[in-house]
């Protein structure tokens, strides 16, 4: 999506303590977050930046209860793509990540840069670049699982829009990554960007798809059975009742919501609470 219209987010800066120095200096930054109990916890917010051979270094958050210890859950969060919004980086879920961090999850969340700075062709090199991010996503994710105190079996990824896609296909590959959140995702690479992109002729679209043969989302997200959350939006211009459909059917076990009232940004506090509620069983959070 080359340009999107400016919608209206509802998410709110549950919490604040992140900060980042000039140049993307390295800064630690303790918050407090407020669990259910009503205590709250020390959280340490760090930038970091992951190794990945053959690319510049992922910058990424690194969230986490500053008290050491083990068994401790991991997220992955992936942002979305919507050029004009403060929050189509690395920021998007920082907060939600900060809240997390007090009921004992370690969240990396790295900054993407395929299509965020860098936009399709119409070619294989569009593949190449969509597995290139994929292989700084990797990268995340392994640094997550490298962290002191994390649990492999207690991890998910969250990711919204290309995020979201880029958390298929990072699931598909990785057997112990069990648990995944896509909040508005499109079945296939090709789609958007032709659409928004390219505006192929009609004659070249199918070569074009074909390009991301086992790359495509939809194709992928069945692999995680009842381990998969799709949330959708009712007002979403970008991921309409046919993509939907086409999740629903090649991941039946997966749980759905739908928002009637919502638009791509999926902001509401109520999809935020639904998405908490179902990574803290999945994961056994604590309260």
């Amino acid at each position: 999506m080359r340009r999107l219209p400016t919608l209206v987010s509802t998410a709110v800066l549950l919490v604040t303590g992140a900060l980042v120095g000039a140049g993307g200096a390295r800064t630690e930054a303790p918050a407090a977050a407020a669990t259910a109990g009503g205590h709250r916890d020390a959280v340490l917010v760090r930038h970091i930046e992951i190794p990945v051979p053959g690319q510049p270094a992922v910058r990424a958050y690194l969230v986490r209860p500053q008290q050491s210890g083990a068994g401790l859950a991991g997220v992955l969060d992936l942002h979305w793509f919507e050029p004009g919004r403060v929050n189509q980086d690395r920021t998007e879920f920082l907060a939600e990540a900060t809240a997390l961090a007090g009921r004992g999850v370690v969240s990396v969340l790295p900054q993407l840069t395929f299509p965020w700075t860098g936009d399709p062709v119409g070619d294989a090199r569009d593949r190449a670049a969509v597995t290139a991010q994929l292989d700084a996503v990797r990268h995340a994710y392994r640094r997550l699982l490298a962290e002191p105190g994390v649990d492999r079996a207690c991890i998910a990824v969250v990711g919204h829009d290309y995020g979201a896609m880029y958390a298929a296909d990072l699931a598909a590959g990785e057997p112990g990554l069990r648990t995944a959140v896509f909040l508005a995702p499109d079945a296939t690479w090709a789609n958007w960007f032709d659409l928004y992109w390219l505006q192929l002729p009609e004659g070249e679209r199918a070569a074009y798809r074909a390009v991301f043969a086992g790359l495509d989302p939809v194709d992928l997200v069945g692999r995680l059975g009842a381990g998969a959350y799709l949330q959708f939006a009712g007002g979403d211009r970008f991921v309409g009742p046919a993509t939907r459909a086409a999740f629903a059917a090649a991941a039946p076990q997966a749980r759905v919501s739908l928002y009637p009232g919502e638009e791509h940004d999926l902001g509401a506090t109520s999809v935020r609470d639904d998405r908490l509620a179902w990574l803290a069983d999945r994961l056994d959070l604590r309260d």
